[in-house]
């Protein structure tokens, strides 16, 4: 997905951000070359990975926030001269208001690089467009609603073949981890939410770039209706603390249907809760 692309270069920025603050360590001291020429390679990949996704009418802008002027030095200029010390540099006259560098980090690069970040947010939402986490929620709901339909094949299966069965809560999360895959190009298995209530929690799977969280549970024995129910409240209290978290998408595979009113227990719990919005799906 092509606003995926463009998360994981938001994201990257950041790096980026952080390496070159470290570059101009202190007046008269400056990192070594190997350094030096480690943000510039890291930055021109970047650089033309950006200028290969975004949409033609943002590339100016975008370019721009490089390659400067004769009188806004930008990003080019930090990275071919970072160590050089600015020509109105006085020393013995602290009352002038000249940067020790020709080309600071906080004015050539940072500020730029900000601009190009906010340029890759708003090229992001418009390729998103207003329904694209109900166009991701949808889908991921299919998955849901439709798991025994896809189970039905592997566990009847031809020619002799032993079936793949489903014995447990694991076997269901791999399932889905496959099914993910799929569909979204980043997806991260095993993330932990913050502590609540004294206790660190794991979650099953995290879609970075779409800020979904995908919980998977399995009725069992010992785990019917009420404590599905209140598994997935103590849920919804973790992750609203989670930084990723923009919806929370809960699916309970009950294949021998302990939950007498699935609808019910779909319907009090889906919807907003302080902010996080909440998807409860279960199939039988």
């Amino acid at each position: 997905m092509r606003h995926s692309r463009l998360d994981s270069l938001i994201n990257k920025s950041q790096e980026l951000e952080v390496m070159a603050s470290k570059i101009q360590i202190a007046p008269n001291q400056i990192s070594p070359r190997s350094e030096i020429d480690t943000l510039i390679s890291a930055y021109h990949e970047w650089y033309a990975l950006a200028l290969d996704l975004l949409p033609e009418e943002y590339q100016k802008r975008f370019r721009e926030e490089f390659e400067g002027g004769i009188f806004t030095p930008k990003i080019r200029n930090f990275l071919q001269a970072p160590g050089d010390v600015s020509v109105l540099y006085d020393p013995n006259n602290k009352d002038l208001l000249f940067d020790y560098w020709q080309h600071p980090f906080e004015r050539t690069f940072r500020g730029p690089l900000l601009n190009q970040r906010q340029i890759l947010v708003e090229a992001r939402q418009k390729l998103e467009g207003p329904g694209s986490l109900s166009e991701d929620i949808s889908l991921i709901e299919q998955m849901c609603r439709k798991f025994p339909e896809f189970l039905s094949p592997l566990q009847d299966r031809l020619r002799d073949r032993p079936p793949l069965t489903i014995d447990d809560e694991y076997d269901v999360q791999d399932a889905v981890h496959g099914l993910l895959r799929i569909f979204f190009d980043d997806v991260r298995p095993e993330d932990y939410v913050p502590e609540y209530a004294g206790s660190k929690s794991r979650v099953d799977f995290l879609l970075k770039a779409e800020r979904i969280v995908i919980e998977v549970k399995m009725t069992r024995r010992g785990l019917g209706a009420s404590e599905v129910g209140e598994q997935l409240i103590t849920d919804i209290a973790r992750y609203k603390s989670h930084p990723d978290c923009g919806a929370l998408v809960a699916f309970v595979y009950d294949p021998d249907r302990k939950i007498k009113n699935k609808r019910a227990l779909e319907n009090d719990l889906t919807g907003r809760h302080d902010g996080l919005r909440v998807y409860i799906y279960i199939a039988q």
